[in-house]
């Protein structure tokens, strides 16, 4: 039987908690790791319409979008979705900002839900600290050394994996009385052909990345080094789509209206040609700078300030609201799927439209 743990390291791999943003809250927020897990709920919000609903399926987990928990609690009432969680044994995951910039994520979600083809990101995203490892390896253990990194978390840059740059030298060594080097004799100087490896990898991973090299590397005492490099954003919660044909301001509001079931609020010209779209779903109205910048002719989001639609249409850009639940509801489905597509021996349920947090 699965427990709560065996959901946890799944969307380890589906929404890593590194590409959460610094104040957010995500993971565990109520129950235990050990838990058992025969039914979950996934939805948007954590409220007790929420808990309702995982309720009335039988659920023993809600993983949902918004923490339930972002302060530090002062009391805890006997009222309310945390104490009737505890009080049916319900445990309670969030998934947040990880998903949002997660690959296949909440605004890849939002992408396809508009039929716009991917073309690029933007935005923010965690900062996240970055080391190079640099290693050398006899030329014939090149391969089996960046495939074991690539393994533990190395050589990932954007939408590509197992990258390393190799280039080829002389290395030197003599061991002492006590050593047995794979190649040569002991207290005598070796000269080996040997391929540097370089791969970059987060910080996070160095040990799991070292253990991995040395339990391929073929010497006794390899030759590893991580170099510090500049703070990355390995996944930006931003997405640049494409339309397959332009179209005016104006008909693109009504058509996202149709797609997202929603009712949207525009800024800038009606008869503005749109054809390259920005979303982030949520409440991100201060994207709609970075949007512009990557190239977009319009940004969606799900909740926008006044101050930054004036700002935007003093820029002469476009802006598009269409709500929190519309733009993100899509992410929460996909994550749905996701989770079911793992092959987990529990059942998996959404709250239908008109439950849990939409909006009439």
């Amino acid at each position: 039987m699965k427990q709560v743990a065996d959901v946890l390291e799944a969307l380890e791999q589906i929404a890593p908690a590194r590409f959460a943003f610094g104040f957010d809250h995500i993971g565990l927020q109520v129950g235990d790791a050990h838990q058992p897990v025969r039914k979950i709920a996934l939805t948007l919000d954590a409220g007790m319409a929420a808990v309702k609903f995982a309720v009335s399926r039988g659920c023993d987990l809600i993983v949902a979008h918004h923490p339930v928990i972002w302060n530090p609690l002062e009391r805890v009432s006997f009222e309310g979705a945390i104490p009737e969680m505890i009080r049916k044994r319900i445990a309670f995951v969030a998934a947040h900002t990880n998903w949002d910039c997660a690959r296949g994520g909440v605004n890849d979600a939002l992408l396809a839900e508009l039929d716009l083809r991917w073309v690029g990101d933007f935005g923010s995203g965690a900062e996240v600290p970055m080391l190079k490892l640099v290693v050398f390896v006899p030329g014939e253990h090149a391969e089996a050394v960046i495939a074991a990194a690539s393994k533990a978390g190395a050589g990932n840059l954007g939408n590509y994996e197992q990258c390393a740059f190799r280039s080829e030298g002389v290395g030197t060594f003599r061991g002492n009385s006590s050593t047995k080097p794979w190649v040569g004799t002991s207290e005598q100087i070796q000269q080996v052909v040997e391929v540097r490896v370089e791969m970059v990898l987060p910080e996070a991973v160095c040990w799991a990345v070292e253990a991995a090299v040395r339990g391929v590397h073929p010497y006794e005492e390899p030759a590893i080094d991580f170099i510090r490099l500049i703070d990355a954003v390995p996944a930006s919660a931003g997405r640049l789509g494409s339309l397959a044909e332009e179209m005016p301001l104006s008909q693109f509001a009504r058509f996202v209206e149709g797609k997202l079931n929603t009712h949207v609020l525009t800024w800038g010209d009606a008869d503005r040609p749109i054809g390259t779209v920005g979303v982030v779903g949520g409440a991100a109205s201060g994207e709609w700078w970075s949007a512009q910048r990557a190239g977009a002719d319009v940004f969606l989001t799900g909740e926008l300030k006044h101050s930054d639609a004036v700002a935007a249409m003093e820029a002469g850009f476009a802006l598009i609201q269409a709500g929190h639940y519309a733009t993100e509801q899509p992410g929460v489905i996909e994550l749905a799927r996701r989770l079911n597509e793992m092959g987990f021996d529990c059942e998996v349920f959404v709250p239908p439209a008109g439950e849990a947090g939409r909006p009439l």
